[in-house]
Order: C-alpha cells, then structure tokens, then sequence
C-alpha cells in the first residue's frame, strides 16, 4: 500500500465540504467536483459550514473568505477550536487575492487559490493536498468519534460562539452546570434532561451569524441591530435541525428568549406554552448574565442579581420555578460547583 495515495483510495469518494455565499458559485464549483470523484457538502454560510464540517467530518474544506456574518478566517479560526474539526484540511478558494489575505490564508490553512481559477488545475491541488494529509490525520478522527462523548462535542460547539461573542467567555458551560442543577432538582430525567442539556450547551449557537459589531457593542442596540439579534434563535434551529441527534434538543435554542408573559421572542409564547427546560434555562441564564462582565455592563453582585430575578417572577420567568431557585439557592450552587469539577475532569 502505497501511503502517499491511501487518503484517495481508502474511501470511495473523499468529501469536500464547500462553503460560499454565492449560490451560482457553490453550485458551479460543487459541479465540477462531483465530475472530478468527490462527494460534495455544499454550505451556503459559514455558521452552516462549521456545524457541517462538525457532523459530516470531510476530508477537505474549500472555504471562502468573504462572506457575510461570519468570514472565511472566522470560521477557521471556529474551526480549529474542536479537536473534530481542526486538522481538516482547508483551502480558501476566493476573489481577494492580495497580499495581506493571500498571506492569512496560508497561515490559517494548507492553499489559498485566487478565483477564478483553472479547474483542473484545482481538482490537482485537492488531490495533492489529500496525498500528503498524514495517514494519522484518519486515524486521530475515528479515535476522536470513539472517546468523545457526543455531549463533549455538543460543548465544543456551543463554546465556538465565545470566539464571535468575545464576552460570553465560559458562559456556555457556566449555564449548562447550573441548568443540569436546577433541571434535576426539578425532576427532569433520562432522555428528557439529556436532550435539554445538549441544548443548553448551544444554545446560544445562532449568534455565529450575528455581525460581531453588534454581538461586542459597548452600548444599547438600535432598532435594526436588534432585529438582527432576535433572529439567532430562527438561525439556531436552522442549523440545528440538520444534525439528527439534536432533532430533540430544540427547544432551549429556539424558545430561550421567550417570557412567561408573553413579551419575548421569536414566538411570543407564554405560560405553560413554554417547555418546562426552556423555563428553567431561560432563569439560569439570565442569571449567569447579570453575574457576568460583558463588552457593555460590568458584573452584578449576586444578591443584587436574585433580587432582580425575584422582580421578574411572573413577567420573565416562571414564578413556581423562581421560589424554587430562591428558596434552595445555596444548595443549588454547591451542586453546580460539584457539576462543575466533574464536568472540567470529564473533558481533560
């Protein structure tokens, strides 16, 4: 066996993952692969193209750099957080080609190919760059799949948000501790607790596609910006729904802003409408925001943030799941930080 060409001929058809904005453009260029032998992922934005490089594992990335929401170096720099996804080759197939992109390029990523291009010459490039991808890199990817627990993945991908949303850093698994807490004391088991736990670690996922302008804005949102954010819980379960172990973890992504009142977003839900975990993570979260330093606030002291917790009862949250909180904080607490250390220990 010849290890210089076993990338080629160990699968059928390497996949290609192919992320662009341009619609006439990934479908020209995913043509053209699928002729030469590749089994094309076609994604049309990069949040799309990270959770499908997270779920699909290709072989090769062709990545474009100037895209909307979140850029082509964005995305690698999201990808490389995930020991997934980080050593998957990745090509930046793009119109800028200067200097100063062209060197980024190669420094993020194994070619930087200025569009447009000769297609032959292309295929010839991809191939050559799976001919040197080292036989390890398949190995290192089958022994991630077998070691890594599926909420471990889940977790690494909610946390690629805190590189968009710089101020987020440990929010994600600060509010999965305190939900998972909070959840099971309020008897949420089995599959039900599981399913709501991987949708707290992404829940905030949606935000990949919010401008980082907006995400880091030292002051309030104007009216555009916030019709912007109020779109990523939509975005969430849009990306979400793709990936069929999630196909029951939904609600904490799609339904986290809403209120008991019937004042939040995106539907306007209220009451017992709301899921029982979507009304349980949506006090925690709130929570975890107030405690926290942000790009336009600074931390609340903690009792300052429950006396503000308790004023929202019956407009924000659910009052029942409020006196509960309020009455076993303690207890609470010292079981997130127990949640805490084993979850840390767990993903080392």
């Amino acid at each position: 066996m010849n290890p210089e060409t076993d990338l080629l001929t160990s699968r059928t058809l390497p996949k290609i993952l192919v992320v662009d904005d341009d619609s006439n453009f990934l479908f020209g260029v995913s043509r053209m692969l699928v002729k030469a032998g590749f089994d094309v992922i076609p994604a049309s934005d990069g949040p799309t193209g990270i959770m499908k490089a997270q779920n699909e594992q290709p072989d090769l990335i062709l990545l474009d750099v100037n895209m909307p929401r979140m850029n082509g170096f964005q995305v690698k720099q999201a990808l490389n957080i995930s020991p997934l996804t980080q050593f998957i080759p990745t090509v930046f197939l793009t119109a800028m080609g200067d200097r100063i992109n062209t060197l980024n390029g190669l420094n993020l990523g194994q070619d930087y190919i200025s569009k447009p291009f000769d297609a032959e010459i292309l295929t010839a490039r991809i191939k050559a760059i799976l001919q040197r991808a080292e036989i390890g890199y398949l190995l290192a990817i089958q022994d991630s799949k077998k070691n890594f627990f599926a909420t471990d993945r889940f977790q690494q991908w909610g946390q690629t948000v805190e590189i968009h949303d710089y101020g987020t850093a440990g929010h994600t698994q600060r509010v999965t501790c305190w939900f998972t807490v909070l959840a099971r004391a309020l008897g949420l088991t089995g599959a039900d607790l599981e399913n709501a736990r991987k949708g707290a670690m992404l829940h905030d996922i949606g935000k990949l596609a919010v401008p980082e302008n907006i995400l880091n804005k030292p002051g309030p949102l104007n009216e555009k910006e916030w019709e912007i954010m109020q779109q990523h819980p939509v975005i969430a379960v849009k990306m979400l729904k793709e990936v069929e172990l999630l196909q029951f973890a939904l609600d904490i992504p799609h339904y986290h802003h809403e209120h008991w009142d019937g004042s939040g977003y995106p539907n306007h839900l209220a009451g017992d409408a709301i899921p029982l975990s979507v009304r349980i993570f949506s006090l925690v979260d709130v929570f975890d925001a107030l405690c926290t330093k942000r790009p336009y606030k600074t931390g609340m002291e903690v009792t300052l943030a429950l006396e503000m917790i308790a004023d929202k009862s019956g407009s924000h949250f659910d009052p029942a799941i409020v006196r509960y909180f309020l009455s076993n904080f303690d207890t609470i607490k010292k079981g997130v930080t127990d949640e805490y250390i084993q979850e840390s220990i767990g993903n080392r």
